[in-house]
């Protein structure tokens, strides 16, 4: 008998991160404790926006065993402006 591991499909909250003022969607992380997977897409809003993403990362109230990833649109350019976001584990998804 072999054991496969399930794979997990994370919750896509994409639309409630750019739905919500911050705190909000602090409050709305903390109904989700329980999700064993979370999932952020965006395009490029702003730097400030990048940056509540890397947050959302790297947030150390997080429950220990859920998985987050983060990846945002951006050109080059834009980019080259949040390089420490990036660099932080949020994906980069180049736009021409």
């Amino acid at each position: 008998m072999t054991l496969e591991k399930k794979e997990i499909i994370p919750k896509d909250i994409s639309q409630k991160f750019l739905g919500m003022s911050a705190s909000d969607f602090d409050q709305f992380l903390r109904t989700l404790k329980n999700e064993p997977a979370l999932s952020i897409e965006i395009d490029w809003v702003d730097k400030w926006t990048v940056r509540r993403l890397k947050a959302f990362l790297e947030d150390p109230r997080k429950p220990a065993n859920q998985i987050r990833t983060a990846a945002i649109r951006a050109t080059r350019e834009q980019y080259m402006q949040e390089l420490n976001v990036f660099a932080s584990g949020v994906k980069w998804i180049e736009v021409k």
